[in-house]
């Protein structure tokens, strides 16, 4: 008989998808989601720090993101899996975290800007197919390719 491994305490870790995917603890704040969808336009979040601002951020990625596949693997035993809204897989997702660019002062300009150059990139690529012929080649044009990304 196989002995079903312990989930384990997601701590520093915000990407809901890892968290699924790699046997994590996770509390299901999905029920939240069809209530954001049904307010204004602009939602201010604030929390104190280390509160899920981000993994909440992660978890709507996931959600609505038009690539994010499969959904019964992610969302299942969720309360949304149970009682997904019709905006489900419905977007492109352009994601910023700019924890990832925390640096000196020195550097933070330079680093800013890199990282979102990456993030654009990414967005580019992934989502190139939905816009017209040559959309990835004239925009890196514009947004200098990052190096060290890789086809």
């Amino acid at each position: 008989m196989e002995t079903k491994k312990a989930p384990q305490i997601p701590y520093g870790i915000s990407d809901f998808v890892r968290m699924r995917t790699e046997n994590y603890y996770y509390v299901d704040k999905t029920m939240y989601l069809p209530l954001i969808e049904d307010t204004a336009s602009y939602i201010f979040m604030i929390r104190p720090r280390r509160f899920g601002k981000s993994l909440f951020l992660s978890i709507m990625k996931a959600y609505y993101d038009i690539l994010q596949r499969p959904f019964r693997k992610l969302f299942s035993g969720l309360w949304i899996g149970k009682n997904s809204t019709d905006q489900r897989n419905r977007f492109q997702m352009i994601y910023f975290d700019f924890s990832k660019t925390g640096v000196s002062l020195e550097r933070l300009e330079k680093c800013f800007e890199t990282y979102c150059n990456v993030v654009l990139y990414v967005f580019i690529k992934d989502y190139a197919s939905f816009y017209y012929d040559n959309f990835e080649e004239k925009c890196c044009i514009w947004l200098k390719e990052p190096r060290y990304i890789k086809s």
